[in-house]
C-alpha cells in the first residue's frame, strides 16, 4: 500500500530533475513561440503511485483535472491523493475505458470532491462498477460527453487534449462485442510546445487505427499504454510518437508481470531515453512552462 505522509523521508527516496526538450511536439505558428511557450504558469501531471491501475491529476492556475482513477480497491488512496494535494473540485475527468482498474476509483472522487465534467469513450459495460460510475453522475447531474478521434477537450484554458482515439469501434474477435482496451481514449495534451500522449489501455489494433489515420501524435512524453504490456507500444506507434521520455503506472509485484520486457525493449529501441515506472519510482511528476521542456521528479511517498 502505497503511504502518502512523511515527507521527511523524501531525502532516502529516489528524487531526479531533469529537463528534456520536446522540439517539434508542439509548433507554434509564424516561427515566433506561443505566450505559453515563452514562459507560461506551470502545469503539473502526477502519475500517480496507485498501485495496478491507472490514475493521472493534473494542476494548473489552481484548477485540476483528473485522467483515470485507479481501481476500486485503490478507493482510500484516490481520497488520500486528493486531500493531500487540496483538490476541492476537478473541473475535467477523462474515463479512457471503463475496466475497473481505470474507473473504480470513480466512486472515491464523487464522495470526495465536486466534479464539472466527465469525458468518456461512449463503450459501457455491464459491471457493477460501471454502473455505479453511471448512477452517481446521473445523481450528481454532471455534463457527461463521449468523445471520439478530432475531438479536442480543454483541460484548462490554454491546454488542450487533442482526442486521437477512438477512431472506430474495434471489436473482441468473434465475439463482435467493443472490445474495451482498444476503444480507450488516446490524447496529446498541448501546452505551448510541451506535449504529453495518453494512452490508456490502447493495444496494437487501436494503436493501428491511429496511425492509419494519420493524426499527430509525436509528443515528447509517452503515457505507455495498458501498463507496459506485451500487447501495446508497437515498434511503429513508438517511432510516430518519438517521445524522449515514458511513463506506465503498474504494482509492485503485480500478477501480470508487468511490465512486460518486449514492451519496454520497444521503447528503448525507439529512442527513449528515461522510462519511469510508478511500481519502481513511486508517483512520478511532470512539470512545464509550456515552453517544451519537461522536469521531472520520482519518489516514493
Amino acid at each position: 500500500m502505497i503511504q502518502l505522509f512523511f515527507r521527511w523521508l523524501a531525502a532516502c527516496l529516489l528524487a531526479v530533475s531533469l529537463a528534456f526538450g520536446a522540439s517539434g511536439c508542439g509548433a507554434s505558428g509564424g516561427g515566433e513561440k506561443s505566450a505559453a511557450a515563452a514562459g507560461g504558469s506551470e502545469l503539473a501531471i502526477h502519475v500517480l503511485d496507485i498501485g495496478q491501475g491507472d490514475a493521472i491529476l493534473l494542476s494548473k492556475d489552481g484548477q485540476w483535472a483528473l485522467i483515470d482513477s485507479g481501481d476500486v480497491d485503490h478507493r482510500p488512496e484516490m481520497k488520500k491523493y486528493l486531500k493531500e494535494y487540496g483538490v476541492d473540485e476537478l473541473s475535467k475527468v477523462i474515463i479512457t475505458h471503463p475496466h475497473a482498474d481505470h474507473v473504480g476509483g470513480m466512486l472515491a472522487v464523487f464522495q470526495t470532491v465536486k466534479v464539472g465534467e466527465i469525458y468518456d469513450s461512449g463503450v459501457a459495460t455491464t459491471t457493477n462498477t460501471y454502473r455505479t460510475y453511471l448512477k452517481q453522475i446521473k445523481a450528481k447531474n454532471i455534463p457527461f460527453h463521449v468523445v471520439k478521434a478530432g475531438d479536442v477537450i480543454p483541460l484548462f484554458p490554454d491546454v488542450a487534449f487533442e482526442v486521437a482515439a477512438p477512431v472506430r469501434t474495434i471489436t473482441e474477435g468473434k465475439k463482435n462485442r467493443p472490445d474495451l482496451n482498444n476503444n480507450s481514449i488516446v490524447g496529446r495534451l498541448v501546452y505551448g510546445e510541451s506535449t504529453m500522449l495518453f494512452t490508456g489501455d490502447a493495444e496494437k489494433e487501436e494503436e493501428r487505427t491511429i496511425l492509419d489515420s494519420g493524426a499527430d501524435i509525436r509528443s515528447g512524453v509517452l503515457k505507455v499504454g495498458h501498463h507496459g504490456s506485451k500487447t501495446s507500444s508497437s515498434s511503429d506507434f513508438v517511432a510516430a510518437v518519438a517521445p524522449k521520455a515514458a511513463v506506465l503506472s503498474a504494482g509492485a509485484g503485480n500478477s501480470y508481470g508487468l511490465p512486460h520486457k518486449a514492451a519496454l525493449d520497444r521503447l528503448r529501441k525507439g529512442g527513449v531515453s528515461h522510462i519511469y515506472r510508478t511500481d519502481q519510482d513511486g508517483t512520478v511528476t511532470f512539470t512545464t512552462d509550456g515552453s517544451g521542456d519537461f522536469k521531472v521528479t520520482a519518489g516514493k511517498e
